[in-house]
């Protein structure tokens, strides 16, 4: 490719990017650039909520009904309190689960089969003891 073709590539291609670049920038007179109008401004006001809510931070047992809730659980089962932080994580599911409206026996089986591993096995009347306990010390 000679000299002038190449010169003539590389200003077509200047013209076209200047041309996309600048497409939105003019009015449609032609010979004046248009001026920005500046944004409105808008206070929001004090309750605007914005549109996607967050979900709601699940119950959390404090240190006392976690001690409480802690030594109920033991006394169903003491495998389920092997590992102290997993007991207090899936009762806070299981509070979850019963602030949703889940109730009655699929409510008991999906108990049952949380608190189910690791050093327990959590039979549908552990279960039940298990989501009153839940419902006594934190989530009521």
């Amino acid at each position: 490719m000679n000299g002038k073709k190449k010169a003539l590539l590389i200003a077509g291609g200047v013209l076209v990017v200047t041309a996309i670049a600048n497409a939105g920038n003019s009015d449609t007179s032609g010979d004046t650039p248009a001026k920005a109008k500046p944004a409105a401004k808008m206070s929001p006001s004090p309750k605007a909520r914005p549109t996607h809510e967050a979900p709601a931070k699940l119950d959390e047992p404090n240190a006392a009904e976690e001690k409480q809730l802690l030594r109920k659980l033991t006394s169903i089962n003491p495998g389920i309190t092997v590992n102290r932080e997993r007991a207090v994580r899936r009762s806070v599911s299981t509070c979850q689960e019963i602030r949703d409206g889940q109730k009655g026996k699929q409510l008991v089986k999906d108990v049952s089969y949380r608190f189910t591993g690791g050093n327990a096995t959590v039979d549908e009347r552990q279960a039940a003891e298990v989501i009153q306990a839940v419902k006594d010390t934190f989530c009521g």
